[in-house]
């Protein structure tokens, strides 16, 4: 059941790109993470009653950091570089989150780290470089094109993503993961209303259906729905294991873009997400074998 969670969970995210170009047709970045957040919030009030967070004053401060760098900062530099590449590429940049937590828990929490990880971090490395040669050279294919700034900035939204996950596994050895998401869900979702709302205004209100169902779907699902399944699938299992569902969000999301929005993916970028997917799985076999160690 906990691999299950876990297999649903990375499936659904990898999920979310082909959703994000779908409601990108209609709004802009901006709107489209209000709404999502919007969504995830009201998804989160049931659990969070049910929880009972508890947090203590000190830890606010830790809170407001990891929501505003896991929210604002994270998914505007997420969404803005989908919008200008394609969901095949940003799935794939995506790849490197095991790989950048892996090492930024080296850093900063001195856990150990393999020697054939190290090996792993260069090959994802590599990978992310012939991705991004072949966003400056896509080829003749007819349709959505990737960009190198496109990429650059999903890349960077995952140096973000890293700080949101260390700062929220520190609130989480003290408190319910669920709670903890929650709370950083809701209170992101205010500090990206305080940034949105002066700068782009209402977020237009009259829609397609197809977009309104990507919205919820993205919100409710891809958001609220699947943290709760990723978390209940840790807590259950051993994080080294876990890590390796992680894998399966490029994965889906380079396949759906390529099977649904007909994005077309080079050899030259292949290989590289086969580098970086691959390097990703290392590592977190390495971290499991270092905790039985």
């Amino acid at each position: 059941m906990a691999f299950a969670a876990l297999a649903s969970a990375g499936t659904i995210w990898g999920a979310s790109f082909v959703l994000g170009k779908i409601a990108l047709l209609e709004l802009s970045v901006p709107h489209l993470m209000l709404y999502r957040f919007s969504f995830a919030s009201i998804g989160f009030i049931p659990w969070l009653l049910h929880s009972r967070a508890g947090l203590h004053r000190r830890d606010w401060g830790v809170v407001v950091t990891a929501a505003v760098i896991g929210v604002p900062v994270q998914f505007l530099l997420q969404f803005e570089g989908l919008s200008r590449t394609t969901a095949s590429h940003a799935a794939l940049m995506i790849g490197t989150a095991p790989v950048l937590v892996a090492v930024a828990a080296f850093i900063f929490l001195h856990e150990r780290l393999r020697s054939v990880a190290w090996i792993a971090l260069v090959a994802s490395t590599i990978g992310v470089a012939m991705i991004v040669m072949h966003a400056l050279n896509p080829g003749t294919v007819i349709g959505a094109q990737p960009t190198l700034i496109g990429d650059v900035l999903v890349l960077v939204s995952m140096l973000a993503a890293v700080v949101w996950i260390l700062m929220s596994k520190r609130l989480m050895a003290h408190h319910s993961p669920v709670a903890v998401s929650g709370v950083i869900t809701i209170t992101g979702t205010v500090a990206l209303a305080a940034w949105v709302l002066p700068r782009n205004g209402l977020p237009p209100i009259h829609l397609s259906i197809g977009t309104w169902l990507a919205i919820g779907a993205l919100g409710l699902v891809a958001t609220t729905l699947s943290t709760v399944l990723w978390n209940w699938g840790l807590a259950h299992t051993d994080a080294g294991k876990a890590g390796a569902f992680i894998n399966l969000e490029p994965v889906i999301g380079a396949a759906l873009g390529v099977a649904l929005l007909h994005e077309s993916l080079g050899a030259i970028a292949v290989l590289g997400g086969v580098l970086i997917i691959g390097g990703a799985m290392v590592v977190g076999l390495g971290s499991q074998g270092s905790q039985n160690g």
